[in-house]
């Protein structure tokens, strides 16, 4: 069995540990693993692999490889839905799942209530998400957004800013959950300075989840929820999650556990 570990050169300096234990966890069970970096979400094909492992914001690689009948940990359905926040949201709207009131950037033409928050549709990380908190605040960041040629979400703050709880699901199942919390920002992100620690999901968080597995059949994502007034929102999905945050705190080997689930997958498919 053949598979392919896609990163751009950037992802590959930031994960090298995390590539080598995807790669040293295959190398018992006779698989080879081959790690392909790309250029300008170009992915060369000379040959077909049985699976590919694509760590990289870029679905149209996820389609085409699926068009070439490769199995691709994450599919294109998920790849697509979670790397654009507005998808994201019809998406919600659709299965009825609780999230913050959105508009389109490219359909909205004037902002009446500050505070808001503006997103690019696909930044990640918390780099491309911004408080606006008036129109003059708005104008700039919706200008360098459009100069990039950037589309754009808006949406309401929550309630209780700077906190959020991740669930980290393999195969529709929730394996763990971290809460994050930054006193100092209204983003969370770990990688911005976020404290994190273990926590217990909630039955509400799972059934959220569970629905949103059963719509996208993704493989390995992480569920990110806000709370608002009391209640816990959908806030994004990450479909290229990371695994920090999962070996600071906790004892879970995500990358043994994601080798075995790609194994039983490719024999059961």
């Amino acid at each position: 069995m053949k598979g392919i570990l896609v990163y751009n050169a950037q992802g590959v300096k930031r994960n090298d540990w995390y590539i080598n234990k995807l790669k040293n966890g295959f190398k018992p069970l006779n698989v080879d693993l081959q790690l392909v970096v790309i250029d300008n979400d170009d992915l060369p094909l000379n040959n077909i692999p049985d699976f590919a492992i694509v760590r990289v914001i870029a679905p149209n690689i996820n389609k085409r490889l699926e068009d070439n009948g490769v199995r691709v940990f994450n599919n294109y359905l998920t790849s697509g839905i979670a790397n654009d926040k507005w998808q994201t949201y019809l998406m919600c709207r659709k299965l009825g799942i609780p999230v913050l009131d959105t508009r389109s950037g490219s359909e909205c033409s004037s902002i009446s209530n500050y505070p808001c928050i503006v997103k690019s549709i696909d930044g990640c990380g918390g780099k491309e998400v911004f408080m606006a908190n008036n129109s003059t605040e708005y104008g700039q960041i919706a200008h360098s957004f459009k100069q990039l040629n950037k589309r754009f979400i808006i949406q309401r703050p929550c309630s209780e800013q700077g906190k959020d709880m991740r669930l980290y699901m393999l195969g529709g199942q929730v394996v763990a959950s971290i809460l994050r919390h930054n006193p100092n920002n209204f983003k969370s992100n770990y990688s911005l300075g976020g404290n994190a620690q273990k926590a217990v999901p909630t039955d509400y968080q799972i059934e959220i989840a569970a629905k949103i597995y059963k719509y996208l059949k993704c493989d390995y994502v992480g569920v990110d929820f806000i709370i608002d007034n009391g209640k816990w929102v959908l806030n994004e999905i990450e479909d290229v999650v990371g695994a920090r945050m999962l070996y600071a705190n906790t004892d879970i080997d995500i990358a043994e556990e994601y080798v075995r689930y790609i194994i039983f997958s490719m024999l059961n498919k």
